[in-house]
């Protein structure tokens, strides 16, 4: 194989694109079709206004022509200038049909591709991205109609196609990235945003639906759009609170070749940046705000570095959003923005914010290709047809260097051989004869004149031949530079890419730190309420202890004083020996000294105290039918679950003083 190398880069391949005159296999280097450098496609949009508009506001937009809109009064009237501008009349099949359709051809072509919506909060984004109803032809938004057009190009194109495609949905909400199709999954530490060469900027771990209709991509739509998160402000009875992004991945292979195209089609519905007067946000909607403006912020920070031509650096990582959507905002995707705005002079300040994002995003270049994967059976194709490409230059220019060469009468083509033998051949015979007649030395006076012919040929010729080692040591010197510029830029590369896994890793880390220090700090909450409990259980039983202990000891103490009266009435009654009678039946039993009518307060107390310390039971006594009762020893204990008690004096003895 030949040394010489065309310079043209990796995308400069000839293609089958109508292009310059190709007689000369070199022409090929002028054919850079299919190098996709485009600016953001931008699409204003204005909706038609509310009834708080038509009767606090007027109208302050005017188109000039299809690209052009006028803002202001005429005394401080603005104009804008995009791709297109459709007024408060248009149609959803309008917007689709002029700003989306070619986007949907080259996504089907092999182009990464991005469109999103960008306004302030009310102006119609969700409107015009989903519309109100997914099944409603008229009335359906961008997303449902890209379905539809995906998979009727696809039951149209040729049987030898193989197509896969996969959905994911996600949300950016309070700059936490959420599986929409999967709403329990853990938003803290599953999904990383990473970057790699086969994928690009992608999120680690998001959940993939595989489709085969519309109807099942509708299904997809209709459950993620349930999980968004939305709530009520004063603009907007349903107010989306997150950045929703809906990725379709695209994977075409041919069944000939195995030569396979993937491309990815972002579809994105931003959250509205918002002013708190307006909306009335309070507490939780209030902190969403907060992040919203943050995130869109930083994707107008990019936006400014992009078209600054002073930036050096690139925020994209300073919010979720903008990293996810790094290579639509200046990398290999054909991205199409489309701004919605209010017509109305309430909102003339977010309209004019819009329009000024739009005109700056408008300025972005993007450098979008055809991401193919060959197979070993294609790149075998390709390497053949670059030989044979070779071997058509190298002939290409052997022919050119022998037409040089018979216009100057030397042969290039053999730089190294001896001049010499140019008169010593046979003329007639050489290819150059006819052309270029060289007279053969056959005269004695010709002699001298020849031989310094072949001196001055010979010194050309030396000449020659050290200007040509010089431009090879030339070559050589700049091949080898090259190589050492490309190896230092393969070493960077590796080393961004080591430093890339680094920061990832560390990002995972740090996201688990994160999730182990909130675990603990909800164990550590969890165990201080759990010992508050205990302490007020504790103070509580303490206090009841305390109360339960009081009342023992008060009634320990009245019992402790009947006892002691008892004591005292026991030996008064020793003292005076009583004395018990039996009457004729021999069924009555009385108890002389204490009669119903000598009783008094004194008395009924001591009985109290008898009825209580006897259960009841009169003390010393036996009561048996006929059988005279003889005193015992009574045995004293006390029990923790006291009762009221009895008044035990007539619970014995009648009126009379009988049993």
């Amino acid at each position: 194989m030949s040394n010489f190398s065309s310079p043209c880069g990796p995308h400069d391949a000839p293609n089958n694109r109508s292009g310059p005159d190709q007689g000369s296999p070199l022409n090929y280097r002028k054919t850079r079709d299919d190098v996709g450098n485009s600016n953001i496609k931008v699409i204003c949009r204005f909706r038609p206004p509310n009834e708080y508009e038509k009767t606090k506001g007027k109208q302050i937009s005017k188109l000039v022509n299809d690209s052009t809109v006028l803002i202001g009064s005429r005394e401080n009237a603005t104009t804008y200038t995009f791709d297109r501008v459709f007024d408060v009349n248009s149609k959803q099949q309008d917007i689709y049909q002029y700003s989306i359709s070619q986007a949907v051809e080259d996504f089907l072509n092999g182009y990464n591709g991005t469109i999103f919506a960008y306004g302030q909060t009310g102006s119609g984004k969700s409107y015009t991205m989903m519309g109100p109803f997914i099944n409603d032809e008229e009335q359906q938004g961008i997303i449902p109609r890209i379905c539809n057009e995906i998979f009727e190009k696809i039951n149209n194109s040729s049987s030898d196609m193989e197509y896969t495609v996969g959905v994911s949905y996600m949300e950016i909400y309070m700059e936490q990235i959420r599986d929409l199709l999967d709403p329990r999954s853990d938003t803290n530490s599953k999904f990383v945003i990473q970057e790699d060469k086969a994928h690009g900027v992608h999120v680690k771990g998001i959940s993939q639906a595989f489709v085969s209709s519309s109807k099942e991509l509708y299904a997809v739509l209709d459950q993620g759009s349930k999980a968004r998160s939305n709530s009520i402000t004063n603009m907007n009875i349903e107010s989306s609170r997150s950045h929703a992004i809906l990725q379709i991945n695209l994977s075409q292979k041919q069944l000939f070749d195995d030569t396979i195209k993937r491309s990815h089609l972002f579809l994105v519905d931003l959250a509205g940046s918002e002013k708190v007067d307006k909306t009335g946000a309070m507490g939780q909607t209030l902190e969403e705000a907060k992040k919203i403006n943050s995130s869109l912020s930083a994707l107008g920070n990019v936006i400014n570095s992009l078209t600054d031509g002073k930036s050096s650096h690139i925020p994209y990582r300073d919010s979720k959003l903008t990293r996810i959507l790094q290579e639509s905002l200046g990398g290999n995707s054909r991205t199409s923005l489309i701004i919605n705005c209010s017509p109305s002079s309430i909102n003339e300040l977010e309209t004019l914010s819009t329009l000024r994002f739009g005109s700056r995003a408008k300025k972005i270049k993007n450098n979008a290709y055809i991401n193919t994967e060959l197979s070993s059976i294609s790149l075998q194709l390709k390497v053949q047809s670059l030989e044979e490409t070779n071997k058509q230059n190298q002939a290409y220019i052997k022919k050119l260097e022998s037409e040089l060469s018979q216009r100057k009468g030397i042969s290039y083509s053999t730089p190294f051989k001896s001049y010499n033998t140019l008169f010593e051949e046979d003329t007639s015979a050489s290819e150059y004869s006819s052309k270029i007649p060289i007279a053969k030395p056959n005269s004695p006076n010709r002699s001298n004149k020849s031989h310094q012919l072949i001196d001055e040929l010979k010194l050309r010729d030396a000449k020659i031949t050290e200007l040509e080692n010089i431009v090879l040591s030339m070559k050589m010197q700049n091949l080898k530079l090259s190589h050492q510029e490309e190896l230092k830029l393969f070493k960077l590369e590796d080393t961004l890419h080591k430093l890339n896994d680094k920061l990832s890793d560390v990002e995972i880390i740090n996201v688990n730190l994160r999730k182990h220090l909130l675990i603990s700090e909800k164990i550590i909450e969890s165990r201080d309420i759990k010992i508050d409990k205990l302490k007020a259980s504790l103070m509580e039983q303490q206090s009841q202890v305390s109360r339960d202990g009081v009342n023992f000891e008060n009634k320990l103490s009245s019992i402790k004083e009947r006892l002691d009266a008892y004591a005292k009435q026991k030996s008064n009654e020793e003292t005076k020996k009583p004395a018990t009678a039996v009457g004729e039946d021999g069924n009555r039993m009385a108890y002389q000294s204490y009669n119903s009518t000598g009783r008094n307060d004194d008395d009924d107390d001591k009985a109290d105290v008898l009825s209580e310390s006897t259960n009841g039971k009169v003390p010393g006594f036996s009561i048996q039918r006929n059988v005279p009762t003889s005193p015992i020893s009574p045995k004293m204990g006390l029990n923790l679950n006291i009762v009221k008690p009895l008044r035990g004096g007539r619970s014995y003895f009648d009126e009379d003083g009988c049993f």
